[in-house]
């Protein structure tokens, strides 16, 4: 069996590229994707062959889009020959399945359908100041970009969501049945080193994420410290926001063995994002006996267990919220939560993944 895993793009250090790259070694897989930045993680990480379809990412919005329709569109058409799997991990990919795939067995690994024409389409048009582009990216735009995702999604033999929450999504919205199959965390690179003195995010640094609350939670808490070790689009607004609270340290990214580090080192892990389809950086906190500070939604319902292994406050968010939990996780509480969290991280293993997806996969 011959399989090729079709990724949107790898854009930047997320869950669903390191995903991807697992999924690579362990079933001997080649990968496509539209492009590769400098903000991810290295080509050479990719155990087999890799095609780049194009180069990094157009500013225009709708022309990101044609763009990568049409890239995974065309030039896969003689690629995807090749092979007799095709696993699909993303959205704009699906274009890639629509052309005749006799003989083939398509199976689609999805992180979300979606979200800005589904779920968070009212967020994303309010967060729009132009009434132009509301008009034709969200108002009109939205049926387009709909009927092509739904097109691609009735060519999958199999689908998998990542969470019960993402299968819900792909229940409601699209009306398509999937089965769960948690992404994996490397539970051999995050382990306990100590308890350290200090709170730590390690989220990507954008809107959705809401590390900016973070920051101002800390800010009324100069006697705590938090590392935020991340990167994105909003670093440069957290770095203005935490000038002049020597408490709080902006890292920018970090290498692998750094991030492993002070993840092992952190008192626990803060993570606040809006709706998130399942969240990987809790499971990564607790794979070292950390507990984790999340929001009451999405997929963090599924790994956060209050009280064992960390705790959820409202989904809004609310700073004083915040800062009343964190003033609640004491280090002694924490490191009393050590169990439990490697316990939970054990779940979404590496082992358990690849006989999940094998098992899906017909391998």
């Amino acid at each position: 069996m011959r399989i090729l895993i079709i990724h949107d793009r790898f854009q930047f250090r997320g869950g669903a590229e390191r995903m991807v790259l697992d999924m690579c070694k362990m079933l001997g897989a080649d990968l496509v994707t539209e492009f590769w930045t400098d903000e991810t993680f290295s080509q050479s990480d990719v155990p087999h062959k890799l095609t780049v379809l194009d180069k990094g990412e157009p500013k225009a919005m709708v022309f990101r889009y044609f763009r990568s329709q049409w890239n995974f569109w065309w030039k896969t058409r003689k690629l995807i020959r090749e092979y007799d799997t095709l696993i699909f991990s993303g959205n704009n990919c699906l274009a890639a399945a629509l052309r005749p795939l006799h003989g083939k067995k398509t199976i689609l690994y999805c992180h979300s359908p979606v979200r800005y024409v589904y779920d968070l389409l009212s967020f994303r048009r309010g967060m729009e100041p132009s009434f132009l582009k509301r008009f034709f990216y969200y108002d009109i735009g939205k049926y387009l970009i709909r009927g092509l995702y739904r097109l691609g999604l009735g060519r999958m033999k199999v689908v998998i969501a990542n969470s019960e929450n993402v299968r819900g999504r792909l229940q409601y919205y699209c009306h398509t049945e999937s089965q769960v199959i948690y992404p994996p965390i490397q539970t051999d690179k995050y382990r306990f080193i100590e308890q350290g003195d200090y709170y730590l995010s390690w989220a990507r640094l954008d809107e959705l994420k809401r590390v900016e609350r973070i920051v101002w939670a800390f800010r009324e808490m100069p006697d705590k410290k938090l590392i935020v070790a991340s990167g994105g689009e909003r670093e440069a607004a957290i770095r203005k926001l935490a000038e002049g609270a020597p408490n709080i340290s902006v890292l920018g990214w970090v290498d692998n063995e750094k991030l492993y580090d002070l993840v092992g080192r952190c008192i626990a892990g803060i993570y606040l994002p809006m709706n998130e389809d399942l969240g990987m950086t809790p499971l990564e906190g607790m794979a070292a006996g950390k507990p984790c500070i999340g929001v009451d939604e999405g997929g963090l319902k599924e790994t956060i267990i209050p009280g064992e292994t960390g705790t959820l406050i409202s989904a809004a968010a609310p700073i004083n919220e915040l800062v009343n939990a964190v003033r609640v996780l004491t280090p002694a509480r924490a490191a009393a939560m050590r169990a439990a969290c490697e316990a939970q991280a054990k779940n979404f293993s590496l082992e358990v993944f690849e006989k999940k997806i094998r098992a899906a996969i017909g391998q």
